[in-house]
């Protein structure tokens, strides 16, 4: 760090320690275990469940140390519903694929959950269909390039919790929700 800022901008260098990065860790958690009203876990983005306890031990020992700079609540519905977002565009980004990386957790499709590598369209946006909430999901890069062959097709289904069915080129049908918890 030190090294780049002197050779990018040597006018503004320092040599008082380290710069600080901001660290970003995503954990979908509810409120009912994060406050120590139930047991359970949390969901670490890339990572995976956390116990709660856990969980309220590490946010207990860095409240001093701005925490709550860093939290953001998001509230779900009884039925799971986090919020809906609408984005002009092709491409899932900022807050939109944020939004889907903390919704699906891991790879939509129904066999695998394999970590989250692509976020894209249910219904292709080449066919009209929107860069939206309701229509994006996050798979693994294998899934993703699958149901783009001949013979695959997905469709958003409504329903209280996000929905997703994906025919395979044999005609089986498979069904995926959102996780809620």
């Amino acid at each position: 760090d030190t090294l780049v800022q002197r050779v990018l901008a040597p006018h503004l260098a320092t040599t008082t320690g380290p710069a600080e990065l901001p660290l970003v860790i995503h954990v979908v958690v509810p409120d009912t275990v994060l406050l120590g009203d139930e047991d359970g876990s949390g969901e670490v983005e890339g990572y995976g469940p956390v116990p709660g306890d856990l969980l309220r031990e590490w946010i207990a020992s860095h409240a001093e140390q701005g925490v709550a700079d860093w939290v953001t609540r998001l509230y779900q519905s009884k039925t799971g519903e986090l919020v809906a977002m609408e984005k002009g565009g092709r491409y899932f980004n900022g807050k939109l694929a944020e939004f889907l990386r903390l919704r699906d957790r891991r790879c939509r499709t129904k066999w695998c959950g394999a970590p989250i590598r692509h976020l894209d369209h249910i219904e292709d946006h080449a066919t009209g269909g929107p860069t939206s909430a309701a229509n994006g999901q996050a798979t693994c890069e294998e899934c993703n390039y699958n149901k783009q062959a001949l013979g695959w097709t997905a469709q958003p289904r409504p329903g209280p919790v996000h929905t997703v069915e994906t025919t395979t080129p044999t005609g089986h049908r498979y069904v995926s929700r959102a996780p809620t918890d």
